[in-house]
C-alpha cells in the first residue's frame, strides 16, 4: 500500500482548499508529513481552521499492464 497525506485548510479571508504532500510508502511516513504540516498551519495566523489525514491508495495492477 501507499499513502498520501492530505489537508483541508480554510484561511482567514474565507477561502478553503485541499492540499497534498508526497506519496509515502508507510502510514508512519504519511503521519510524519501531517505532523509537520499541522505545526506549520497551527502557527500560521492566516489559517483559520484545518484538518489533516492520510489516505490509503491501493494501486490497481490493471493500470500498469
Amino acid at each position: 500500500m501507499i499513502w498520501i497525506p492530505v489537508a483541508f485548510a480554510c484561511l482567514m479571508n474565507g477561502s478553503c482548499s485541499f492540499y497534498h504532500g508526497t506519496i509515502s510508502v508507510s502510514l508512519e511516513q504519511c503521519e510524519e508529513q501531517n505532523k509537520r504540516a499541522s505545526v506549520a498551519m497551527s502557527t500560521d495566523a492566516d489559517v483559520q481552521a484545518y484538518q489533516v489525514d492520510c489516505l490509503e491508495i491501493k494501486p490497481n495492477t490493471k493500470d500498469y499492464l
